[in-house]
């Protein structure tokens, strides 16, 4: 029994002085500067490290509550996270190539010989004299083989194929690589989701308050349409006037039910989300709140960062890595692959001697494997790998690009809505002072009422202008943090170098 092993022993050396076989990863270079093209002389802007929870900077706790819920109960983070599950156990699977592989089977079977087939029953119990001559086969009944047959087996089996080439370390290589990519899947799925709950979360805050400032038009509207229906009457204005003051007021009413749809549209685009059913936040949320507060600095970090916080642009590097690893694996398949077998264990026609020193049996050897001619499937397999990988690598280019491409455009965006909302503002400032200039004169009979709420429906239809550059620049400003991708600390995220 000693044997086996002595010559296990002799080619346990072959595993050390493997190669492996194909191109070696190295990831792509990528030169990218530390400043931003977009125009940054916005004292809003600062090159610090962005924060990793960006969603504190709105202050806001049903918000951060949001969030935190999409991270733990959000179905599509959740099958991303099953995907690294996943891919974790096929890692698992192919490692075990590495590994002996062995086996126990215990069978008994009860067979019935043919008396025509190459072993019959012979001998004394068939009458037949020892020296006689088979007609079936032309061998003697010189022993005696019982035509019912008990086998008994108690084996294991051991088959261990070395890695002479690589193909394991290389499919290894490449599944690990498949777990970084399902890794950074899961976090750029729960980046896009965190960005989707707070531009939800944001529109339908604007949406509340865009409610109160057409009610309040409605209102301005509704006193004015009083003013003129009495003006009519007296004969002081014309029917044209009364219809289009009338149309006016028709036609503000209208924008509210459509408003309210995107309310309850948001809540329940917040509500699934988070994992729960439409209705289930919609008491919390229907009662109206603020909007959340531009941030006064919002940090952007490096350029030359951006890359190494996008989890798309490591999702494709990934990919890029494993592809590289498969062909490897596909190059590795023109040599020979070797194996080392054998089995042992016991054997016995009776079950009573089964586990005697005599049941004893064994066996191994060796296989060594040489593809000669496969009809060109090896060869067409290697370059359809080498096509993958050079795919592969275009897309993480292009993503490169893209990603490159989505930051600065972003960036431009909530810069220039900084500086569109702080014209607005300003604007609204002046007809607040309109407004209240007229009053005053209104008082002392200089104004008519007319004139009045004239003032008082500029002043909130560039309420309703401030408001529109408020959530644009809320939109924005979520637009850019998506873009900039994070940081490998995030709350939620999975840092690739410890799943």
């Amino acid at each position: 029994m000693k044997t086996p092993f002595k010559f296990l022993l002799l080619c346990t050396p072959l595993l050390f002085k493997s190669c492996a076989v194909g191109p070696d990863y190295c990831a792509p270079e990528n030169f990218v500067g530390e400043t931003w093209v977009s125009p940054s002389e916005e004292t809003a802007v600062t090159m610090e490290t962005p924060l990793s929870q960006w969603w504190e900077v709105f202050e806001d706790p049903l918000l951060t509550k949001y969030l935190a819920l999409a991270c733990e109960y959000n179905y599509d983070v959740l099958t991303a996270t099953s995907n690294i599950f996943q891919a974790r156990a096929m890692r698992q699977v192919a490692a075990s190539s590495f590994y002996p592989q062995i086996g126990a089977d215990v069978n008994a079977t009860k067979t019935y010989f043919s008396k025509n087939g190459p072993v019959f029953a012979i001998g004394p119990s068939t009458g037949s004299n020892p020296g006689t001559i088979s007609s079936n086969t032309g061998l003697s009944f010189a022993a005696q083989i019982p035509q019912i047959q008990n086998l008994f087996n108690a084996l294991f089996d051991f088959t261990w194929e070395i890695d002479l080439f690589g193909k394991t370390r290389r499919s290894v290589e490449a599944a690990d690589a498949v777990i970084g990519s399902a890794i950074e899947n899961r976090n750029d799925v729960l980046i896009t989701v965190m960005a989707e709950i707070a531009r939800n979360y944001m529109e339908l805050r604007s949406f509340q308050k865009r409610t109160v400032l057409i009610e309040e038009n409605v209102i301005l509207l509704e006193k004015k349409s009083a003013l003129i229906h009495r003006q009519y009457e007296t004969g002081y204005v014309s029917l044209l006037d009364r219809e289009t003051i009338d149309a006016e007021l028709a036609t503000e009413r209208a924008k509210l039910p459509d408003i309210q749809a995107q309310i309850y549209r948001n809540i329940y685009i917040l509500s699934t989300l988070v994992g729960s059913q439409p209705e289930a936040l919609l008491e919390e949320l229907l009662p109206s709140q603020p909007l959340p507060k531009v941030p006064a600095h919002v940090a952007v970090g490096l350029k030359s960062d951006l890359l190494r916080r996008r989890p798309d642009v490591r999702r494709a590097e990934r990919d890029l890595a494993e592809a590289t690893a498969n062909i490897g694996v596909a190059v590795a398949s023109f040599f020979p692959s070797i194996t080392l077998i054998g089995d042992g264990g016991l054997q016995s026609l009776a079950l009573s001697k089964l586990f005697s020193w005599n049941s004893r049996t064994w066996a191994y050897g060796g296989d060594i494997l040489t593809p000669v001619f496969q009809g060109g499937r090896l060869r067409g397999n290697w370059k359809a790998e080498c096509a993958r990988a050079d795919a592969a690598l275009h897309t993480y280019r292009q993503t490169v690009l893209n990603a490159l491409e989505e930051a600065e455009s972003t960036l431009i965006a909530y810069t220039q809505s900084l500086k569109t909302g702080n014209e607005r503002l300003r604007a609204t400032e002046h007809y607040g002072e309109v407004v209240n200039l007229s009053q005053a004169r209104n008082r002392n009979g200089l104004v008519s009422l007319l004139s009045l709420l004239d003032a008082e429906r500029q002043f909130n239809s560039a309420q309703q202008s401030q408001l529109d550059s408020e959530i644009a620049t809320l939109l924005n400003l979520v637009a850019l943090y998506k873009a900039l991708g994070g940081s490998c600390s995030e709350t939620c995220l999975i840092d690739p170098q410890n799943p």
